[in-house]
């Protein structure tokens, strides 16, 4: 047994979507997909991923997942497990404010970022080979590296592999990107802000 412990951890929470629930919120998904157009962000680097987007609406201002009631269902009774995990009561009323699509062809990445106007931030992997780019997060800690006790944990960074029917919810201050994609499959995600009512 350790002496050291680590006493504040970061709860990542992830789970895969099986079977029939996968078939159903895939179909959702993927119908939801067919509907909406795509372009890259004008003012982020030239090689970053495409966000979907409808008529003349500004990026992120809108939620693109209204109406996919399967995908919605799943996030829901896996939100309510890890707010369970984490011994969170109050509040459990929550609104999503914004929902999107993300298509990353070959050569492009999600640059380093964060969500930190909302609580609780995710995506759902709808369509990926599992080598098409990684999501990474930032140790939160970073920042205090100049300590050396903090320099020895801090630079080890979290990788997460990927998987078709993944979901990942995390703290939306959370530092976050994805690698580039070197290979010749499109990946497609959904990500998503969830922001409780106080």
């Amino acid at each position: 047994m350790m002496n050291t412990q680590a006493w504040f951890p970061c709860p990542v929470y992830v789970t895969q979507a099986q079977d029939e629930i996968y078939e159903e919120v895939q179909s959702d998904l993927f119908k939801k997909y067919s509907e909406l157009s795509f372009k890259q962000n004008e003012g982020w680097s030239p090689d970053t991923h495409e966000l979907s987007i409808r008529d003349d609406e500004e990026l992120f201002q809108n939620n693109h997942l209204e109406g996919c009631s399967k995908f919605l269902d799943f996030l829901h009774i896996n939100l309510m497990t890890y707010l369970d995990e984490l011994r969170c009561v109050q509040p459990r009323q929550y609104d999503i404010t914004q929902g999107w699509f993300t298509r990353t062809k070959k050569g492009k990445y999600a640059h380093l970022h964060d969500h930190g106007a909302s609580d609780i931030s995710g995506v759902y992997y709808l369509k990926t080979n599992g080598n098409d780019g990684n999501l990474y997060f930032i140790h939160p800690l970073k920042q205090l590296s100049s300590n050396y006790i903090f320099n020895t944990i801090t630079s080890v960074d979290q990788e997460m592999p990927l998987n078709q029917g993944q979901l990942a919810l995390w703290p939306s201050t959370l530092w976050h990107g994805t690698a580039t994609n070197t290979t010749d499959n499109e990946r497609i995600s959904v990500s998503f802000n969830i922001h409780f009512r106080r």
